[in-house]
């Protein structure tokens, strides 16, 4: 009953009110209340325009160039790792800088790059570089191969006793040259396996190198159907009737992929027997 009686007294007051507020009145607070497009052209900014556009500008060309640095730096860290791997593929190529050399080469020797990189055969697409006569110069393996089963048996019969490192061979039948493809190419890389250090441990046969001998495999050069690797290894060869060995893991490495070699590959030079060498034939 309290509640209806207040209710009734609400009202009774709000029409009250009402009562006092004139026509005038109401169209004057519509009118307040009413917004057109003048005075939404006359409200003024509370903020500078021109600056929250500046600052976006500079927060954008602050990202790019946080980002142009980033990349330069992976560019940066991409390049040296790059160089860093073609150092220590070929160790040579830092020959200028015998500190940084032997490092690469330690890397080299540790990773077992040589070997990993021949039996993949990837010397034999990418070349490597080696120093000679104080000049950094490529080397890369041939792919070509030679057929064993085209070595004739004459040649066999005739290099029988040999092929051992008790023997000065004295190629085919006497005579101061190998005829077949194969018994060249082996020749040769037996003659190298006297001189190398193989990253295996393992040698299959050895023929002393000798003045006569190195005659032998230069003379049987003709003989090698691949004029790459027969313009190759007279160089090579070459230098070793000098006196000078220096090539020898490259040669070795060479005829051991035309033999198809598997395991035996040349990991360093046998100083001790180029000496020995040296010091008998090459005073």
């Amino acid at each position: 009953m309290t509640k209806k009686k207040k209710d009734i007294n609400l009202d009774n007051e709000l029409n009250e009110n009402l009562e006092d507020v004139t026509i005038e009145e109401i169209d004057k607070d519509m009118e307040d209340f009413y917004i057109d497009d003048e005075k939404i052209e006359n409200i003024k900014y509370n903020f500078d325009k021109e600056r929250l556009i500046k600052d976006a500008i500079d927060k954008a060309e602050k990202d790019m160039t946080k980002s142009k640095i980033k990349k330069k730096y992976i560019k940066i860290a991409a390049s040296i790792v790059v160089l860093i791997s073609i150092g220590v593929y070929s160790p040579a190529l830092a020959y200028r800088i015998p500190p940084v050399m032997k490092v690469l080469e330690k890397i080299n020797d540790t990773l077992k790059i040589d070997e990993i990189s021949a039996s993949l055969e990837i010397d034999t697409i990418i070349p490597k570089a080696v120093v000679e006569n104080n000049k950094i110069h490529f080397v890369k393996i041939t792919r070509y191969k030679v057929d064993k089963t085209k070595e004739n048996k004459e040649s066999k019969d005739d290099n029988k006793g040999s092929d051992n490192k008790e023997n000065n061979n004295e190629g085919s039948n006497g005579k101061n040259i190998v005829y077949d493809e194969y018994g060249v190419v082996n020749f040769i890389h037996q003659m190298s396996n006297q001189i190398i250090n193989p990253a295996d441990g393992k040698k299959f046969g050895v023929i002393k190198i000798t003045p006569q001998n190195i005659e032998i495999a230069l003379n049987s050069i003709k003989n090698i159907n691949n004029d790459e690797a027969r313009d190759y290894l007279n160089k090579a060869l070459r230098k070793w009737e000098n006196g000078d060995f220096n090539n020898a893991v490259e040669v070795h490495n060479y005829v051991w992929h035309m033999l198809g070699g598997e395991i035996g590959i040349a990991s360093s030079l046998d100083e001790e027997e180029i000496n020995k060498i040296k010091a008998q034939y090459f005073k």
